[in-house]
């Protein structure tokens, strides 16, 4: 990820970004601080193609990242501050949904559909609607979403917001994990 000299500037003049260049190699990871309305979750949206820079640009894997680079974003897993998930479908069938949509094939599919729940400790709700679970479950399932399609990339905007102090230092030692492999932007 690159970015050179980006600035977003919203609608109603607010400057959300100012002139932010930075180089983050592959298996870097970088945590984002600042207080609400710093910016972060504006970087990412940038650094993602949902909003278009005001000045600057973004790169991704090398190339330009723009709102029609599909093919860029295909190789990243993202978690929004607030994940939602359909309601009435159980984690198995939307992790089965999602896979479908990046196109793994049956034979791909169901193998990592199963590694992913056993991962993420779902394996136990994996048949149960979505709209019962706890804070910490849909958290978990987000990063289930997130991994669905072997990313290269991971954008994750505060995966630990509403999570218990356990379930807080279990998110933070798999960030650790998936740094081994994984470029991260927490």
């Amino acid at each position: 990820v690159e970015t050179n000299a980006l600035t977003k500037i919203y609608k109603n003049r607010q400057i959300a970004l100012n002139d932010v260049s930075l180089k983050l190699e592959p298996g870097c990871v970088l945590g984002l601080l600042g207080h609400n309305g710093a910016g972060k979750t504006t970087l990412l949206r940038l650094v993602l193609g949902l909003h278009l820079p005001t000045a600057g640009n973004v790169k991704v894997f090398g190339k330009l990242m723009t709102p029609n680079t599909a093919v860029l974003r295909c190789r990243i897993g993202y978690i929004p501050t607030n994940p939602q998930f359909p309601q009435g479908m159980t984690p198995i069938s939307y992790l089965d949904y999602m896979a479908r949509l990046f196109g793994l094939p049956g034979q791909v599919r169901k193998p990592r559909l199963a590694s992913l729940i056993r991962a993420v400790d779902l394996l136990h709700a994996s048949g149960d609607r979505i709209q019962g679970f706890s804070n910490g479950m849909i958290a978990r399932l987000a990063v289930a979403t997130s991994l669905i399609n072997d990313p290269d990339l991971l954008i994750w905007d505060e995966p630990t917001l509403g999570l218990d102090p356990e379930a807080r230092r279990s998110m933070l030692e798999l960030i650790k994990t998936l740094a081994a492999d994984k470029t991260l932007i927490v």
